[in-house]
């Protein structure tokens, strides 16, 4: 019960940052001392940054340590904290339980695994959500059994599994493409979405995609920008534009959007010229974007607010909410701000 109840916890955590680790899982990792109080819960929070079970080992190491974890070292440093806690253990975690949503690395790339990490700071036990899917990184389990450290696997698995969706779509089919809408509560739309955290992970996505796919409706209407202001650190950077339209009378120049230095806009008036056969996707827009697109959206991400501005009265409503119920399925929903994220797939 107690170690379900931890694992309930992290993967709401890990919701927290779906896709933003992509093409990495989003994968959290809570850290419990010997007497099962919680030291530590982090999570993977983007890709070539410490994985979540180094991060809440960094965490946990100042509640254990008798010296503070070096300020120098930089949160967000992969090869620094991995070798320092390879090096300066201490033993301080033979007493401790880590419960984490995936199976630990087992594979080499710019650091060794965390499955070799652990090994070498030999916790109590492991308690694992889903195992890892991937051929390359998956063993890590067995690795640390054959270290002696207890392993106990298969906590809250489904929901764990669920949480790897946007990754195992990735690396299976080499695309992942997530329709995104804001709605209010009544079913109606604006398109935009007005609470700040809400703003965040909006931009903070963006930061993280190959490739931001709206309509050329949206386009002439709302005059959008589509830069990624509200971005917080760790995610910076600038995704490029693909613009689906059956009217072909040229865009003003004008209009934000064209003038965003180093970007890529691609103009397309057919499904078929979009980019999403490749790297991840985030198409935001309305009913009229869903329906042209459905057969090529992987996930689903509804952004509700009884705060959102009233759409335009003629675009359906409850219709469209009983189609999307039965074309997806939920995985997942948690309150960011004064909004609620429902994810889909």
């Amino acid at each position: 019960m107690l170690f379900e109840m931890i694992m309930r916890a992290c993967v709401d955590r890990a919701w927290q940052s779906q896709t933003l680790a992509l093409p990495n899982p989003s994968v959290a990792c809570a850290v419990l001392s010997g007497n099962h109080e919680v030291l530590a819960l982090q999570v993977h929070t983007k890709a070539h940054t410490p994985h979540a079970e180094v991060l809440a080992l960094r965490q946990a190491f100042n509640a254990l340590s008798p010296t503070p974890y070096p300020k120098h070292i930089d949160p967000l440093d992969k090869e620094s904290n991995y070798h320092f806690l390879a090096q300066n253990h201490s033993d301080l975690f033979k007493d401790c339980t880590l419960v984490v949503t995936l199976e630990p690395c087992n594979h080499f790339g710019k650091t060794p695994p965390c499955a070799a990490l652990l090994e070498q700071l030999r916790p109590k036990k492991v308690v694992i959500g889903a195992l890892e899917p991937s051929t390359k990184a998956k063993g890590g389990g067995d690795r640390l059994k054959k270290a002696g450290i207890e392993v106990l696997s298969g906590v809250l698995e489904q929901a764990c599994i669920d949480l790897l969706a946007p990754f195992t779509c990735l690396e299976s089919k080499g695309a992942f493409n997530l329709f995104k809408i804001a709605m209010r509560l009544d079913g109606d739309y604006l398109g935009k979405i007005s609470g700040q955290e809400s703003q965040n992970f909006t931009h903070n996505q963006r930061t993280i995609a190959d490739h931001l796919i709206i309509s050329g409706k949206s386009v002439r209407t709302d005059r959008p920008t589509l830069n990624t202001r509200f971005a917080t650190p760790p995610y910076e950077g600038l995704c490029h534009v693909a613009i689906l339209t059956r009217d072909k009378t040229p865009f003003e120049s004008t209009i934000p959007l064209f003038s965003i230095k180093g970007r890529k806009v691609q103009i397309c008036h057919e499904v078929k010229q979009l980019p999403l056969d490749t790297g991840f996707n985030v198409l935001e827009g309305g009913w009229g974007l869903l329906a042209s697109l459905q057969e090529h959206i992987d996930m689903l991400l509804i952004h509700t607010s009884a705060s959102l501005q009233a759409g335009h009265a003629t675009h359906p409503r409850n219709k469209s909410l009983k189609t999307l119920r039965k074309r997806f399925l939920p995985l997942h929903s948690q309150i960011l701000g004064q909004d609620i994220l429902a994810w889909l797939a």
